[in-house]
């Protein structure tokens, strides 16, 4: 990495050099290096992220359409429940039939999780939740009865819920 060099204390005495314009993974979240000019009374502007995950363990694909705002599902499904192609303002991910996907809410979203057709995955044949509210660092499942609970957050295991049931199928 070329340009100017910073860097970055923690208690224990551990420090990062040259880390202008990086990131830097953790267990918690990401933690972004947007300045790094070493100049005397400038500063490193960091910008801490949340990581979280949402499993399917509804046995559909499903389709997960974000935004910082709420949204209409006029704006998703068109005639014939057909799917609009996806835009810069609604992005969706792909939820597989038990899968797990990793995202960063930022500082949170609303989800709109519709399911596709299995054999026309271009139809939407049903609707989990309209606008339901991410919190930042929030990771949730979606079950096999099609509802959406949080995930246990002192939990390794993504498919576990609060009550500590484990959602994964065989």
């Amino acid at each position: 990495m070329g340009g100017a060099s910073s860097s970055i204390s923690g208690s224990g005495g551990s420090s990062v050099s040259g880390i202008a314009g990086s990131t830097i993974s953790g267990g918690s979240g990401d933690i972004k290096i947007t300045s790094g000019v070493n100049r005397p009374n400038d500063s490193v502007a960091i910008v801490t992220t949340s990581k979280a995950t949402v499993a399917n363990a509804s046995g559909a694909n499903l389709r997960a359409y974000y935004s910082t705002k709420e949204m209409q599902l006029s704006e998703i499904v068109g005639a014939k429940n057909v799917f609009k192609p996806e835009s810069p303002e609604l992005p969706y991910l792909i939820l597989h039939a038990i899968g797990v996907v990793s995202f960063n809410p930022g500082e949170g979203l609303f989800a709109t999780v519709l399911v596709e057709d299995t054999s026309t995955p271009s139809v939407c044949v049903g609707t989990i939740a309209e606008n339901f509210q991410v919190r930042p660092g929030s990771s949730v499942i979606i079950t096999a009865s099609r509802k959406i609970v949080q995930q246990k957050s002192d939990q390794d295991n993504e498919w576990v819920d609060e009550d500590g049931n484990n959602h994964k199928t065989a």
